[in-house]
């Protein structure tokens, strides 16, 4: 196809290997990205197949198929064809579909043969992704794949690394740091250790799988228990509501005060405001018309006016910067503490799990969720969690507690 494609021999052996799933965990500017965009277009010309590029979100796509693949592609890019509504690049032979962990359901019905799931360090966060999504779809005997990126703590993108190191025939790993780097210089290098902090030299630079950096919810799974979701008379409960915005969800969650356990989710979206306000009150009645906190942000104000002139006792709650942090790292300390527990569920586990902090240069902590997930269930579970420790609410004892 008179393409010019060269490799530097260090990532060569990752590229070029018999393993079903090469993960590949390399620091900054290894050239992991362009070299392994080079190699899913080889294979995908050369098998005539059926072939699948993953990223963080979907608007970066776009952009990867003009920074990389039309340049991969220039001696023949007019003999390709690229759909930017289908996110489909045919080749001569063969063609690659390109999708998002924003969209998970978009990559779902398919086979492929050859794949490049990029950014893994982000997009792994969400372990459903590749174990619910991904891995039913490119379990085939002939499948040949790449699971690349930057480590971002230790989350099944490091499982899949141990995978390849523990004698599994279907992986294999490689380690790349920036020293390993044909595009760095040893001034640069020196330069750049000297001023990044120890952990995010060994992260973001050596490719290390630091343990716990960047989460902000640790120990989640140690909380996990079952949990009866039935509605006890008598018992008091608390429910936090955070509400839609844009793409996101309304998140309904809702606590027993007494066993501090998360007893009820609700999550939805893409349905009008009159029915979200009618699901609101259809479980608070449920939930023994307990005391409620709704996220008053933006159009939450409105929301909260009706729902109080509907008989909820609701407290309106507008996030800014310092009390979401606050209720944040309450809920981070709670969980860490196991002064809760949550069902086993795995929405609830996957956006706690994923959840992140970063420091800015000026030393300002933010939380987030990474870019393509969502945090409307942290959210929604920090706001219940507020009135758990913060709202005092009269027992209703039975008459042998007051000796009676």
């Amino acid at each position: 196809m008179n393409l010019k494609l060269t490799y530097p021999d260090f990532i060569y052996p990752a590229l070029f290997n018999k393993a079903k799933h090469t993960v590949i965990h390399a620091g900054r500017q290894t050239g992991k990205t362009y070299n392994t965009a080079q190699w899913l277009i080889e294979e995908t010309l050369a098998n005539n197949c059926k072939s699948l590029w993953v990223d963080t979100v979907h608007i970066n796509i776009d952009r990867y198929v003009d920074w990389y693949f039309k340049k991969i592609l220039y001696p023949i890019w007019e003999l390709c064809k690229w759909n930017a509504q289908k996110k489909v690049l045919q080749l001569p032979k063969g063609s690659i579909i390109f999708g998002s962990a924003q969209k998970p359901e978009n990559l779902e019905g398919f086979n492929y043969d050859r794949y490049v799931l990029n950014e893994a360090g982000l997009i792994l966060k969400k372990s459903s992704l590749w174990d619910n999504t991904l891995y039913p779809m490119i379990k085939n005997d002939n499948v040949r794949g790449k699971v690349i990126g930057t480590p971002k703590g230790r989350n099944k993108f490091y499982e899949l690394a141990l995978q390849g190191r523990s004698g599994n025939p279907d992986y294999a790993t490689f380690h790349y740091s920036v020293y390993d780097s044909p595009y760095w210089t040893q001034l640069q290098i020196e330069t750049a250790k000297s001023v990044a902090p120890e952990l995010v030299w060994s992260q973001e630079y050596m490719a290390e799988f630091v343990e716990g950096e960047g989460v902000v919810f640790r120990r989640v799974r140690e909380v996990v228990r079952d949990i009866n979701n039935e509605v006890v008379a008598g018992r008091n409960y608390v429910m936090g509501i955070d509400l839609a915005k844009h793409v996101d969800y309304t998140v309904i969650i809702v606590f027993d005060v007494d066993t501090r356990e998360l007893v009820y989710m609700d999550r939805f979206n893409k349905i009008d405001w009159v029915l979200q306000k009618n699901r609101i009150i259809s479980a608070w009645e449920r939930w023994n018309r307990p005391q409620a906190i709704i996220d008053s942000t933006g159009v939450g104000d409105s929301v909260f006016d009706e729902l109080q002139s509907r008989g909820m006792t609701i407290t309106p709650f507008r996030f800014n910067n310092s009390n979401k942090a606050e209720i944040v790292r309450n809920l981070s300390i709670a969980i860490e503490n196991k002064e809760l527990s949550i069902p086993n569920n795995q929405l609830i586990i996957d956006e706690l799990e994923s959840y992140e902090y970063e420091i800015s240069a000026s030393g300002n902590i933010t939380y987030s969720a990474p870019d393509g997930l969502h945090d409307d269930i942290v959210m929604a579970m920090c706001l219940a969690w507020r009135l758990v420790k913060d709202v005092k609410i009269p027992k209703i004892h039975m008459l042998s507690d007051l000796g009676l």
